[in-house]
């Protein structure tokens, strides 16, 4: 179980050969033969997402369904790419957007713009598409297109008036994947609850929810190496988002450098010094966005302002093989290999 302590920012250091690690996500279940567990697994989000659920078989099936049709619901609604959507409307007509789900989600997405100063900004969309990542073709821009595809991005751009979300340059466009998904993740970990299920695991590729516990244990969810299937540790959770974020996800190399799809909303390069994160909050949306916003924000300012928020740790990895952690995870991070890690106090 996660215990909050003295709030200080520890700082883990790999000693010896440099080893590099991300917040994606193994999840283990220990021993589960003692349980009846239903799982299931679709694509969806762009991505695989699979729900472990305890309990009667008739009931985890029943659950899980609802859970699959309310995800496939926020995914497709959410959608940026598609023609048909109210946020494509948004981005190409400058059509308002009414629908109160969405509204209610950038409106969150725009408070964390303003706490991080921008490093949280869904108005990222033509950066992203400058970059090639949407149709998977990634390459890098010149410096000048950089500049350019700036001046059509910014969080201040957006407002909500009157239950609407609005603009008030029509070059502006949103991409709210870096908070849907967490949302759609709390919408299954309701639908779920609401279909009598206590205990459920829910895995939206690497980002998890851990609902109750696993009987009467915890759910214990592993870090691993973005370079390789090695695992730094573990957590054991229960009620508990799990989000993490990693520059190994989409990248590609030019000139013997990395570059991934994780970008500063104030630069237009992706964001360096940073190989990954996770991030732990009760709330999967919250947890979703501010994983990214901490990505951003570096090892210096990340890790400052999570210890700010209450209920919310997590865990940075840079790119000289520090791992910082947050002071509520001091006790609950279970570290492996741990006479090859020295810890220090920052």
């Amino acid at each position: 179980m996660i215990k909050k302590g003295l709030r200080k920012t520890m700082i883990l250091t790999i000693a010896g050969v440099l080893i590099l690690f991300t917040a994606a996500l193994a999840v283990r279940t220990y021993n589960m033969h003692r349980f009846h567990v239903e799982k299931q697994t679709r694509f969806m989000m762009d991505t695989f997402v699979t729900i472990y659920a305890v309990g009667p078989a008739k009931v985890g099936a029943s659950a899980m369904k609802a859970a699959f049709e309310r995800m496939q619901e926020v995914d497709s609604k959410f959608n940026h790419l598609d023609p048909n959507g109210p946020i494509y409307a948004f981005n190409h007509d400058g059509t308002s957007i009414t629908d109160p789900e969405i509204v209610f989600v950038a409106e969150k997405a725009l408070e964390i713009a303003h706490m991080t100063d921008g490093a949280f900004d869904i108005t990222i969309e033509p950066l992203i598409e400058l970059w090639g990542f949407y149709d998977d073709k990634p390459a890098l821009p010149d410096d000048s297109a950089i500049k350019a595809c700036l001046a059509k991005t910014g969080f201040k751009h957006l407002r909500i008036i009157d239950g609407m979300l609005v603009k008030d340059d029509p070059s502006i466009r949103i991409d709210l994947g870096g908070i849907a998904k967490g949302y759609s993740v709390n919408q299954a970990k309701n639908a779920l609850a609401e279909n009598g299920i206590s205990s459920a695991l829910i895995d939206a590729g690497g980002d998890v929810f851990a609902l109750g516990r696993r009987g009467k244990d915890l759910w214990k969810i592993g870090i691993r190496s973005p370079r390789g299937s090695d695992i730094l540790g573990f957590l054991d959770v229960e009620d508990l988002a799990v989000m993490g974020s990693g520059d190994y996800e989409r990248f590609f190399m030019h000139d013997g450098k990395r570059y991934h799809h994780i970008f500063d909303p104030r630069t237009g390069y992706p964001v360096p010094g940073v190989s990954g994160t996770t991030l732990l909050y009760g709330d999967p949306m919250l947890a979703d966005a501010w994983n990214t916003a901490i990505f951003v924000l570096g090892p210096e300012k990340g890790p400052v302002i999570v210890e700010k928020i209450p209920g919310m740790e997590a865990v940075m990895i840079t790119d000289t093989g520090k791992v910082m952690y947050t002071s509520g995870l001091a006790d609950a991070l279970k570290i492996n290999n741990q006479t090859n890690i020295s810890i220090a106090r920052r």
